[in-house]
């Protein structure tokens, strides 16, 4: 689990580089959208139970969501992944010296990523370290498991956090190391993740 002073950090560069991006416009309900990675397409290909993206060779993945279904405070998130390879590829976060990661990521409907709304964004404190294989990352939707934009877990900032929750316009996934989402790419091989599951349980 990453200390908070470094999540603020990571969180705060996180910021200044979506500013860039301007706000995120909503996919389609049944596809998911890929942003702010210029060496990505626009959104995963596949189907539902096999949505599918390869790992760019440069500048990363960065941010994978779609727009959120009703989600409360209780439930949980469970996101179930593979990565297959060839040449055994090496993950790499464009920024820092953390392992590749993914992490799950909320955001506010409305959301104008600015610093004005940094309870707008939240992302899971849990993550996977990314290699082959077949993985799961489960997270309640729990105050303490999640923090915000500048490093404030949402045990500090309960109301906060149920406000975002209660107006949630995306749900998804980001990658990166130091920085949660920074972005990642692969070397010395290629890689394909495929997302076979992303699910709200009670």
């Amino acid at each position: 689990m990453m200390r908070i002073p470094i999540i603020a950090l990571v969180l705060v560069c996180l910021l200044t580089a979506c500013n860039d991006e301007g706000p995120s416009s909503a996919p389609s309900t049944n596809s998911w959208k890929i942003a702010y990675s210029p060496n990505m397409p626009a959104s995963m290909s596949g189907t539902e139970g096999n949505w599918y993206f390869d790992f760019p060779s440069r500048n990363g993945v960065h941010y994978v969501y779609k727009p959120a279904p009703a989600i409360k405070v209780g439930q949980s998130i469970t996101m179930r992944f593979a990565i297959s390879g060839s040449d055994k590829p090496n993950f790499v976060p464009t920024e820092g010296t953390a392992t590749a990661r993914v992490r799950l990521f909320l955001q506010q409907r409305g959301d104008t990523l600015t610093a004005q709304e940094p309870y707008k964004r939240w992302w899971s404190v849990p993550y996977v370290e990314l290699r082959e294989g077949e993985s799961t990352l489960s997270v309640a939707v729990s105050p303490d498991q999640w923090t915000s934009v500048f490093g404030q877990g949402g045990a500090e900032v309960p109301n906060e956090f149920s406000t975002a929750i209660s107006k949630l316009g995306n749900v998804g996934f980001t990658f990166g190391g130091t920085f949660a989402g920074h972005g990642v790419f692969v070397t010395g091989g290629s890689a394909r993740f495929g997302l076979k599951e992303f699910s709200v349980s009670p």
